[in-house]
Protein backbone atom coordinates (compact mmCIF):
# COMPACT_ATOMS: atom_id res chain seq x y z
CA UNK A 1 0.00 0.00 0.00
CA UNK A 2 1.06 3.50 -0.81
CA UNK A 3 1.42 5.96 1.98
CA UNK A 4 -0.60 9.16 2.27
CA UNK A 5 2.51 11.19 1.56
CA UNK A 6 3.08 9.40 -1.70
CA UNK A 7 -0.51 10.01 -2.83
CA UNK A 8 -0.36 13.69 -1.94
CA UNK A 9 2.89 14.00 -3.81
CA UNK A 10 1.37 12.29 -6.83
CA UNK A 11 -1.61 14.72 -6.84
CA UNK A 12 0.72 17.70 -6.61
CA UNK A 13 2.67 16.41 -9.60
CA UNK A 14 -0.52 16.05 -11.64
CA UNK A 15 -1.56 19.62 -10.76
CA UNK A 16 1.89 20.94 -11.70
CA UNK A 17 1.78 19.06 -15.00
CA UNK A 18 -1.63 20.53 -15.82
CA UNK A 19 -0.45 24.04 -15.00
CA UNK A 20 2.77 23.66 -16.97
CA UNK A 21 1.00 22.25 -20.02
CA UNK A 22 0.18 24.84 -22.65
CA UNK A 23 -3.58 25.48 -22.93
CA UNK A 24 -5.42 23.60 -25.60
CA UNK A 25 -6.90 25.15 -28.73
CA UNK A 26 -10.43 25.00 -27.25
CA UNK A 27 -9.33 26.81 -24.13
CA UNK A 28 -7.59 29.48 -26.22
CA UNK A 29 -10.69 29.97 -28.37
CA UNK A 30 -12.84 30.28 -25.24
CA UNK A 31 -10.49 32.87 -23.76
CA UNK A 32 -10.33 34.82 -27.03
CA UNK A 33 -14.11 34.69 -27.37
CA UNK A 34 -14.49 35.94 -23.79
CA UNK A 35 -12.00 38.77 -24.48
CA UNK A 36 -13.94 39.77 -27.63
CA UNK A 37 -17.20 39.81 -25.67
CA UNK A 38 -15.62 41.99 -22.98
CA UNK A 39 -14.20 44.36 -25.63
CA UNK A 40 -17.63 44.62 -27.31
CA UNK A 41 -19.23 45.34 -23.93
CA UNK A 42 -16.57 47.95 -23.17
CA UNK A 43 -17.12 49.64 -26.55
CA UNK A 44 -20.90 49.67 -25.97
CA UNK A 45 -20.40 51.28 -22.55
CA UNK A 46 -18.05 53.87 -24.08
CA UNK A 47 -20.64 54.72 -26.76
CA UNK A 48 -23.36 54.97 -24.12
CA UNK A 49 -21.17 57.24 -22.00
CA UNK A 50 -20.39 59.45 -25.03
CA UNK A 51 -24.11 59.69 -25.86
CA UNK A 52 -24.98 60.58 -22.27
CA UNK A 53 -22.21 63.19 -22.18
CA UNK A 54 -23.39 64.68 -25.48
CA UNK A 55 -26.98 64.75 -24.23
CA UNK A 56 -25.88 66.46 -21.00
CA UNK A 57 -23.86 69.09 -22.88
CA UNK A 58 -26.78 69.81 -25.24
CA UNK A 59 -29.24 70.06 -22.35
CA UNK A 60 -26.88 72.33 -20.44
CA UNK A 61 -26.46 74.60 -23.51
CA UNK A 62 -30.25 74.72 -24.04
CA UNK A 63 -30.81 75.65 -20.40
CA UNK A 64 -28.15 78.36 -20.58
CA UNK A 65 -29.79 79.79 -23.73
CA UNK A 66 -33.21 79.64 -22.05
CA UNK A 67 -31.87 81.45 -18.97
CA UNK A 68 -30.28 84.19 -21.12
CA UNK A 69 -33.43 84.58 -23.23
CA UNK A 70 -35.65 84.77 -20.12
CA UNK A 71 -33.36 87.37 -18.54
CA UNK A 72 -33.43 89.47 -21.72
CA UNK A 73 -37.24 89.21 -21.97
CA UNK A 74 -37.58 90.24 -18.33
CA UNK A 75 -35.35 93.27 -18.87
CA UNK A 76 -37.40 94.24 -21.92
CA UNK A 77 -40.65 93.80 -19.97
CA UNK A 78 -39.43 95.99 -17.11
CA UNK A 79 -38.10 98.58 -19.55
CA UNK A 80 -41.40 98.91 -21.43
CA UNK A 81 -43.92 97.84 -18.74
CA UNK A 82 -45.45 101.31 -18.51
CA UNK A 83 -45.54 101.98 -22.25
CA UNK A 84 -49.34 101.81 -22.49
CA UNK A 85 -49.77 104.13 -19.50
CA UNK A 86 -47.22 106.60 -20.87
CA UNK A 87 -49.02 106.69 -24.23
CA UNK A 88 -52.26 107.61 -22.44
CA UNK A 89 -50.48 110.26 -20.36
CA UNK A 90 -49.06 111.83 -23.54
CA UNK A 91 -52.63 112.74 -24.57
CA UNK A 92 -53.14 114.46 -21.23
CA UNK A 93 -49.80 116.26 -21.51
CA UNK A 94 -50.75 117.59 -24.94
CA UNK A 95 -54.17 118.68 -23.65
CA UNK A 96 -52.45 120.57 -20.82
CA UNK A 97 -50.13 122.27 -23.32
CA UNK A 98 -53.15 123.35 -25.39
CA UNK A 99 -54.91 124.48 -22.20
CA UNK A 100 -51.94 126.65 -21.20
CA UNK A 101 -51.81 128.24 -24.67
CA UNK A 102 -55.55 128.92 -24.58
CA UNK A 103 -55.32 130.28 -21.01
CA UNK A 104 -52.83 132.90 -22.22
CA UNK A 105 -55.38 134.10 -24.81
CA UNK A 106 -58.60 133.47 -22.86
CA UNK A 107 -60.81 136.30 -21.78
CA UNK A 108 -63.43 134.12 -20.09
CA UNK A 109 -62.02 132.33 -17.07
CA UNK A 110 -65.01 129.98 -16.74
CA UNK A 111 -64.12 128.35 -20.10
CA UNK A 112 -60.54 127.94 -18.86
CA UNK A 113 -61.76 126.28 -15.64
CA UNK A 114 -64.05 124.00 -17.63
CA UNK A 115 -61.12 122.94 -19.84
CA UNK A 116 -58.90 122.24 -16.82
CA UNK A 117 -61.68 120.16 -15.23
CA UNK A 118 -61.95 118.08 -18.43
CA UNK A 119 -58.18 117.46 -18.40
CA UNK A 120 -58.34 116.59 -14.68
CA UNK A 121 -61.14 114.06 -15.32
CA UNK A 122 -59.21 112.55 -18.24
CA UNK A 123 -56.08 112.21 -16.09
CA UNK A 124 -58.02 110.70 -13.17
CA UNK A 125 -59.73 108.17 -15.48
CA UNK A 126 -56.41 107.02 -16.95
CA UNK A 127 -54.97 106.47 -13.47
CA UNK A 128 -58.06 104.62 -12.24
CA UNK A 129 -58.09 102.46 -15.36
CA UNK A 130 -54.51 101.46 -14.54
CA UNK A 131 -55.40 100.41 -10.98
CA UNK A 132 -54.88 103.61 -8.96
CA UNK A 133 -57.55 104.18 -6.31
CA UNK A 134 -57.61 106.95 -3.69
CA UNK A 135 -57.88 105.77 -0.07
CA UNK A 136 -60.93 107.05 1.80
CA UNK A 137 -59.90 108.90 4.92
CA UNK A 138 -62.07 111.76 6.21
CA UNK A 139 -64.82 110.43 8.50
CA UNK A 140 -63.42 106.86 8.34
CA UNK A 141 -62.08 104.76 11.21
CA UNK A 142 -58.27 104.99 11.43
CA UNK A 143 -56.57 101.99 9.79
CA UNK A 144 -52.78 101.78 10.28
CA UNK A 145 -52.52 99.74 7.08
CA UNK A 146 -53.90 102.65 5.04
CA UNK A 147 -53.46 105.79 7.13
CA UNK A 148 -50.56 107.55 8.82
CA UNK A 149 -51.53 109.55 11.93
CA UNK A 150 -49.77 112.91 11.88
CA UNK A 151 -51.73 114.38 14.81
CA UNK A 152 -54.03 113.24 17.62
CA UNK A 153 -56.80 115.61 18.67
CA UNK A 154 -58.62 115.37 22.02
CA UNK A 155 -62.37 115.33 21.62
CA UNK A 156 -65.48 114.45 23.56
CA UNK A 157 -67.56 114.08 20.41
CA UNK A 158 -67.86 110.99 18.27
CA UNK A 159 -65.98 107.74 18.41
CA UNK A 160 -62.29 107.45 19.24
CA UNK A 161 -59.94 106.74 16.36
CA UNK A 162 -61.98 108.55 13.72
CA UNK A 163 -60.21 110.57 11.04
CA UNK A 164 -60.97 114.26 11.53
CA UNK A 165 -58.84 115.71 8.73
CA UNK A 166 -56.84 114.53 5.74
CA UNK A 167 -53.54 116.37 5.14
CA UNK A 168 -52.44 114.33 2.11
CA UNK A 169 -54.47 111.77 0.18
CA UNK A 170 -53.26 108.16 0.12
CA UNK A 171 -53.40 105.81 -2.87
CA UNK A 172 -53.58 102.11 -3.61
CA UNK A 173 -52.30 100.54 -6.81
CA UNK A 174 -54.00 97.22 -7.57
CA UNK A 175 -54.89 96.71 -3.88
CA UNK A 176 -51.41 97.61 -2.61
CA UNK A 177 -50.91 100.80 -0.62
CA UNK A 178 -48.32 102.90 -2.42
CA UNK A 179 -48.88 106.06 -0.37
CA UNK A 180 -50.50 106.29 3.05
CA UNK A 181 -53.07 108.98 3.80
CA UNK A 182 -51.62 111.54 6.24
CA UNK A 183 -54.38 112.28 8.73
CA UNK A 184 -55.45 113.83 12.05
CA UNK A 185 -57.17 111.30 14.37
CA UNK A 186 -59.59 111.76 17.28
CA UNK A 187 -58.62 110.72 20.81
CA UNK A 188 -60.98 110.70 23.82
CA UNK A 189 -60.11 113.15 26.61
CA UNK A 190 -60.53 110.60 29.40
CA UNK A 191 -58.04 108.21 27.77
CA UNK A 192 -55.48 110.98 27.54
CA UNK A 193 -55.94 111.77 31.23
CA UNK A 194 -55.53 108.10 32.16
CA UNK A 195 -52.35 107.80 30.07
CA UNK A 196 -50.80 110.82 31.78
CA UNK A 197 -51.31 109.32 35.28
Amino acid sequence: MKSDDEEASKEEKQIEEKESKPPGIKEIETIEHHEKELLKELEAKKRQLDEEKDSYLRLNAEFDNFRKRTLKEREEFVKYANEKLILELIDILENLERGIENAKKAEKKDKLIEGMELIYDQFKNVLEKNGLVPIKAFGEKFDPYKHEAMMLTQTDEGEEGMILEEFARGYMLNNKVIRYSKVRVSKKNENLKNEVK
